[in-house]
C-alpha cells in the first residue's frame, strides 16, 4: 500500500479454511460498497507475527479465535461472525455486541423467522438446560429411592423402653450458652 493512501482503522484476524470466517466475508465486502470502509486482514493460523498481533489486542483471550475484528480509532472488537447491523454498528463506532452470533442458517431453510439471541434469549435457554438437569436428577434420585424399597424387607419398628412410653425422660437441647444453636441433641428414636 502507497504512502499517499489512508490504511483502515478496522482490522480482521482470520484463519485459512475458518468457516465463520469465510461466513463474514459478503458482510465485508458489502461494508465496503455501502460505507466505503475497508479492512485490513491478517491470517494467524500460519503467520506467528500476525498472531502476536491478534494476541496483544484480545487482551486475556476474552476472545480466544477468529475471526477477531478490531476497530483502532474505538479500540472495539468483535469475536467471531456476527450479522451485518451489529458489524456495520461496530465499524461506524456505534453501539454494537461483542458476541453475536449471526442467525442460524437451518432457520432461514426451514422458512421460520431466525433471530440472533439476545441476552433475555441466552438466559432463557440456559434456564431451560439448568432445569432440565433439574428434573432429570430428581427423576434419577426417585427411581433409585424406589428401587431401594422394593429390595428393603419391611422392619419391625423398635420397641421403646416403657420409660420412655410412659414420659419419664424429658428430652431437651444439650448446648451451653456458648455453643451454636445446632448442637448436638438427644433423639428419642435413636434409644434402645
Amino acid at each position: 500500500m502507497g504512502r499517499g493512501k489512508q490504511q483502515s482503522h478496522l482490522l480482521e484476524f482470520y484463519g485459512i479454511d475458518c468457516d465463520h470466517c469465510v461466513d463474514m466475508e459478503p458482510l465485508i465486502q458489502k461494508l465496503r460498497e455501502e460505507e466505503g470502509l475497508g479492512i485490513r486482514r491478517f491470517e494467524v493460523w500460519s503467520n506467528e507475527d500476525n498472531f502476536r498481533v491478534l494476541q496483544r489486542l484480545d487482551q486475556g483471550s476474552a476472545c480466544g479465535g477468529v475471526p477477531y475484528f478490531y476497530n483502532k480509532h474505538t479500540r472495539g472488537w468483535i469475536c467471531g461472525a456476527t450479522t451485518y447491523q451489529n458489524f456495520r454498528n461496530w465499524a461506524l463506532g456505534y453501539s454494537y455486541e461483542r458476541f453475536l452470533p449471526p442467525p442460524n442458517v437451518e432457520d432461514k431453510k426451514d422458512g421460520k423467522k431466525a433471530s440472533a439471541p439476545g441476552i433475555m434469549g441466552i438466559f432463557e435457554s440456559v434456564k431451560s438446560f439448568f432445569e432440565t438437569v433439574k428434573t432429570e436428577g430428581l427423576d434419577r434420585i426417585q427411581k433409585r429411592t424406589e428401587e431401594k424399597d422394593k429390595d428393603k424387607e419391611p422392619e419391625e419398628p423398635r420397641k421403646k423402653s416403657t420409660l420412655i412410653q410412659r414420659g419419664a425422660f424429658v428430652v431437651a437441647p444439650m448446648r451451653a450458652p456458648h455453643m451454636a444453636t445446632d448442637a448436638r441433641r438427644c433423639r428419642m428414636d435413636a434409644w434402645p
